[in-house]
């Protein structure tokens, strides 16, 4: 039945749609670059400026196949496509020309050509569309450059460019050039790999892996942890050829002991520091990063140094929940019926090994401090029953009896005590039991990350649990070592009681 009312209101619309969910310029500019790449390019050239009246301008330049009229026409059409639906590459709905460029300006310019001297120009433009002087695509036209110099210089390509550019991310073009080369380094690291080349206004942008594995990186040191997992997932809608698809999982550990000494600034730089989560790679390109497919288990300090990445193919946009605009996923609850319970259980390991080992490399860094201390201010007190060597001679004997060497351990322990002191030969053992409440609820939280806590107060810390332990080795009797024990555990016992 016709009602006389069109199915769109494009005025209105066009509007609309400029604020349809595009979360970062890099996401819209995203949308352009996977054109480039679908369309054979070898290179994506990425220009931000700024025009003598200050209004902003953004341009994505290829050398890939170029488009014919028709198809220019087709892709500035909202759903427009001549792979609509297609499951084989990153586009899909034939949106992100169009919705991606005007997300960010109220006018798109698009030139193509197959052939260096003939160019084809068309363009969107939203003050336009909303006045009514435009209301479709226009036929495009040839378009002359002023001069000879200003040819293109690739047999065929394609450039698309955004003027009165109102909705980018950073005021100054500097601000939003540094951006876009993270973001779009991290987004399309697969590419940049497989040797395709993108450019931010000149400046070659390098691939940035967020599970540190490539070996191109600055810092590529992470540990596979255990082989991908790999999931055959029947895919949602039918698609010929493809009645079921593959999930892989990556996980990786980072190197505590390599890297916990970067200052926060470089940590942060490197995206160390608040990088916990899962990558999501949907045809080579991240698409989505989140604390995905975790359950229950809640994000903390020590997740900042595993990775994990998920990869799929667009066979299974419907199983993750992409979205037309290709910067999120919206897992299904039988998607996480199939994942969660494994990534759960990985996630809450590798929680556990980065705990231990952070703790070991904090404590091994303050217990040095607190030992060289102890070591040296202990010729200040009564000398502690040290064993001597039965090859030493008298002199070199009573040296030994005044030398004393420490050292701080911790492990579970199968006792009720918090710590366990015990003399070996000339050292002073401090083993501290990684099983008793002040361990696990204020130890090894301050010396695994010490919330603003003065350096100095960990390493007096540590000489208190020293002193009391060279206290106790220093009684003589053995009646008085059985007692000073028995309060070591019923202090020990009162310290769980009150800490739980």
């Amino acid at each position: 039945m016709v009602t006389g009312f069109p199915l769109v209101a494009i005025r209105s619309f066009i509007q609309a749609t400029r604020d349809s969910g595009y979360k970062s310029t890099s996401a819209a500019v995203s949308e352009l670059v996977d054109n480039a790449f679908e369309a054979e390019a070898t290179c994506v050239r990425v220009e931000v400026n700024e025009d003598p009246r200050g209004e902003k301008r953004l341009s994505v330049s290829d050398n890939g196949h170029g488009m014919a009229p028709t198809i220019m026409q087709l892709a500035l059409q909202f759903g427009g496509s001549t792979r609509f639906n297609f499951r084989q590459g990153a586009g899909r709905y034939g949106m992100g020309l169009p919705n991606g460029s005007l997300s960010q300006a109220r006018r798109v310019d698009l030139y193509s050509w197959s052939n260096p001297h003939k160019i084809w120009s068309t363009y969107l433009d939203v003050d336009e569309i909303a006045s009514g002087v435009l209301d479709g695509v226009p036929r495009p036209v040839r378009f002359k450059p002023g001069s000879a110099k200003d040819y293109p210089e690739t047999p065929s390509g394609t450039v698309i460019a955004l003027s009165k550019c109102d909705k980018l991310d950073y005021r100054t073009v500097k601000a939003q050039a540094k951006r876009l080369n993270l973001d779009l380094g991290r987004i399309f690291r697969q590419r940049l790999y497989q040797d395709k080349q993108i450019l931010v206004n000149g400046d070659a942008v390098a691939p940035l892996d967020p599970i540190f594995l490539h070996p191109s990186g600055s810092l590529c040191a992470a540990e596979p942890y255990g082989p991908p997992l790999e999931y055959q997932v029947r895919t949602p809608v039918p698609v010929a050829g493809h009645p079921v698809s593959k999930i892989q999982v990556r996980f990786v550990l980072l190197p505590v002991e390599k890297w916990h000494s970067l200052s926060n600034e470089q940590k942060n730089q490197a995206g160390i520091s608040s990088g916990a989560g899962v990558s999501i790679v949907r045809a080579g390109r991240e698409i989505d990063y989140g604390w995905y497919f975790m359950g229950n288990k809640r994000r903390e300090n020590y997740d900042d140094w595993w990775r994990c990445e998920v990869s799929f193919e667009p066979v299974l946009d419907e199983l993750f929940g992409v979205t037309h605009t290709k910067q999120k996923i919206n897992p299904t609850v039988e998607l996480n019926e199939i994942l969660v319970p494994d990534l759960e259980r990985v996630a809450r390991e590798l929680n556990g090994i980065v705990r231990k080992r952070y703790t070991e490399v904090r404590t091994a860094e303050f217990s040095g401090r607190a030992i060289a201390a102890a070591e040296q201010r202990d010729v200040r007190m009564e000398p502690l029953p040290l064993r001597r060597s039965a090859h030493a001679s008298h002199a070199q004997g009573r040296a030994l009896w005044r030398k004393v060497e420490y050292a701080i351990d911790h492990k579970p322990l199968d006792e009720v005590s918090f710590y366990v002191p015990a003399l070996r030969r000339d050292k002073l053992l401090l083993t501290l039991n990684q099983e008793h409440s002040f361990f696990t609820k204020i130890y090894e939280p301050l010396f695994a990350d010490n919330q603003g806590i003065p350096n100095s107060l960990l390493g007096y810390l540590q000489l208190l649990l020293l002193s009391v332990a060279r206290a106790e080795c220093n009684i003589r009797s053995r009646q008085d070592r059985d007692a000073v024990k028995r309060l070591r555990e019923e202090w020990s016992n009162a310290l769980t009681a009150f800490l739980d």
